[in-house]
């Protein structure tokens, strides 16, 4: 097999904000690289894992490996298999794999378990020159060392032209916890679409922040979805005022370069528990939703006639409860449920947001 150089590697990327370039390795980052001091160890690390990141090129080769260097996120005992690495041929699935190796890491105590490197491999591609997509675990950093082709294959980046949606979220929308790397309910959604998208979900770590705002702002989208609030609920981090200010001052930040943008404000999924909890005196997640919705009125009013509400209990209900295992998070199927209702609602139809 011949191995590709990083230099040839790294215009195969896609789905990333940014690349970390080490000696001997590329690492997909979902944040700025100049910028990671700006942001605590956890969101850090969330924004570093690789969801939605995927290495995507043309070729002839009938074969594919990759090594690097991998942390996974240890899981508790009985949850849904995370890891996996998705190969898909010509936008379907073809394969899935855990490949081998890798460390786990435990983010409590930041312990290291095993040998960060790690290694995946497909066979028996169909002949021919085809597109490859191979999608990142979404609960893993990965550096990538080395990526082989057959010999004598061909292999040139593969630019993709479709629209792309982008979608800012908590762990909601960063979906760990399904089973395979292109299974969140942002990929799910995209794919029924027929477009690409930039999956800016970070595990409790959806702030309402300037700095998640700027990025934003600063990337290439044709319609922003922002699903905001539970990771504000816990610990009463964003009170009754400082709530809708804080989510109209992300949304003007955002406006600031797209100014016309179909641009989607969700409100939090059902969460036994917590519906009707004020968390320190922030409020609950019933009060959570009057207030987005009021957001977006109040800026429709304005002349924003590019924004809309979505209450997040359309994508996931009371009644899909037994679909969250941790009473917070959907397991494999909850967020297969989320991204085709997404997709019916606002991906489909006269008022879809942007079209293939």
């Amino acid at each position: 097999m011949k191995s590709l150089s990083l230099d040839e590697i790294e215009p195969l990327l896609a789905g990333q904000v940014d690349v970390r370039r080490r000696s001997g390795s590329l690492q997909p980052l979902r944040l700025p690289v100049a910028e990671l001091g700006f942001y605590d160890p956890f969101n850090r690390w969330v924004a570093s894992c690789a969801a939605g990141c995927r290495i995507r090129l043309s070729t002839t080769s009938r074969s594919l490996r990759m090594t690097g260097a991998q942390r996974l996120l240890a899981q508790p005992a009985g949850n849904e298999r995370r890891g996996a690495y998705d190969l898909y041929v010509d936008g379907e699935l073809f394969a899935r794999s855990y490949g081998e190796g890798g460390a786990k890491i435990a983010l409590e105590t930041a312990t290291l378990d095993g040998d960060e490197a790690f290694a995946v491999a497909f066979d028996g591609l169909p002949e021919g020159k085809k597109l490859v997509e191979l999608w990142l675990p979404q609960s893993a950093t990965v550096s990538i060392t080395r990526l082989e082709l057959d010999d004598g294959a061909s292999a040139q980046p593969a630019v993709d032209p479709r629209p792309r949606i982008l979608f800012h979220g908590s762990s909601i929308t960063h979906c760990m916890e399904a089973e395979g790397a292109s299974s969140g309910w942002p990929a799910v959604a995209a794919r029924l679409a027929g477009l690409d998208h930039l999956n800016l979900g970070w595990a409790g770590s959806c702030l309402l922040s300037g700095q998640a705002a700027r990025i934003i702002r600063d990337a290439r989208a044709d319609a922003i979805v922002l699903k905001l609030g539970i990771n504000v609920h816990g610990g009463g981090q964003l009170r009754e005022r400082t709530f809708p200010d804080s989510a109209h001052a992300m949304i003007s930040i955002i406006r600031e370069r797209h100014v016309a943008t179909p641009l989607v404000i969700a409100s939090p999924i059902y969460a036994p528990r917590r519906e009707d909890e004020e968390s320190l005196g922030g409020p609950s997640l019933v009060r959570m939703r009057q207030l987005l919705q009021e957001v977006v009125a109040a800026r429709t009013a304005a002349g924003d006639t590019a924004i809309r509400y979505l209450d997040g209990l359309s994508l996931f209900g009371k009644a899909d409860a037994h679909l969250l295992p941790d009473d917070l998070h959907p397991d494999t199927q909850g967020y297969r449920l989320m991204g085709e209702r997404f997709h019916a609602l606002m991906l489909s139809g006269d008022q879809a947001l942007v079209r293939a």
